[in-house]
C-alpha cells in the first residue's frame, strides 16, 4: 500500500503546476490588457471582407481553368475523328486463321 507521502507528492507534482500556469497566465493577461499608449489599430470590414473576395475568386478561376482545360483535352483526345481511340479492325485474313 502506497504511503500518505508517496500520494500527496504525487497530487503536488501532478496538480501543482497546472494550477500555477492556470494563474500566471491570468496575470499575464491582466498584465498586457493594461497596456495603454500605442493607437489602436481598427479593421477596416469592407477592406478585408474584399481581401478575402478576391482571394477566393483567384482561386476559383484558377481551378475553373484547370477543369476546362482538363475537359477539352478529354474531348480532342477521345473524339470521334481521332482513329487511336478506335479499336483495330480485324483483316479478312486474320479471321480465316
Amino acid at each position: 500500500m502506497a504511503s500518505n507521502l508517496t500520494i500527496w507528492r504525487t497530487v503536488l507534482f501532478a496538480v501543482l503546476p497546472i494550477i500555477v500556469i492556470s494563474i500566471l497566465s491570468l496575470t499575464i493577461a491582466i498584465a498586457y490588457g493594461q497596456t495603454s499608449g500605442a493607437p489602436q489599430n481598427y479593421v477596416i470590414r469592407r477592406v478585408e471582407i474584399w481581401g478575402l473576395f478576391y482571394r477566393g475568386m483567384v482561386a476559383a478561376f484558377i481551378v475553373g481553368a484547370l477543369v476546362q482545360g482538363c475537359t477539352v483535352y478529354i474531348a480532342w483526345r477521345f473524339r470521334e475523328s481521332n482513329k487511336k481511340t478506335h479499336p483495330p479492325r480485324e483483316s479478312p485474313e486474320d479471321s480465316l486463321r
